[in-house]
């Protein structure tokens, strides 16, 4: 699933600062493209990322750069490896998850909120 960084949206800072604990200063609106976070995230779907937020503990969904380009994933850190590695899931069971050491990604933040045209 691609993702694209999107115009400004306006929101209530008080849910930002109250509800998700965040500065306004490191959230990103992003679109997203693809498949392959479905049913989760569909194609067209806008996210807001917080870009402070970037260690995959506890788990749950990111934007992330795997060297192709700006995805979102659903990500879990693998106790005990050595080195540190994630387990990166598509929520789409047609795609395989696969698993990566941590200095291989770059996390780019958490997805906190989404929202989609009915």
């Amino acid at each position: 699933m691609v993702v694209r960084l999107l115009q400004q949206r306006r929101f209530r800072r008080s849910w930002i600062r109250n509800s998700l604990k965040a500065s306004p200063s490191q959230l990103r609106i992003m679109h997203v493209e693809g498949d392959s976070m479905a049913p989760t995230l569909l194609d067209g779907d806008t996210v807001l990322v917080d870009m402070t937020r970037r260690a995959p503990n506890p788990p749950g969904i990111f934007v992330l750069d795997d060297g192709m380009g700006l995805v979102a994933k659903r990500l879990e850190h693998i106790a005990n490896s050595d080195p540190p590695a994630v387990r990166i899931i598509s929520d789409n069971r047609l795609y395989s998850p696969y698993e990566r050491s941590a200095e291989e990604i770059h996390i780019v933040g958490r997805i906190r909120w989404f929202a989609r045209e009915i």
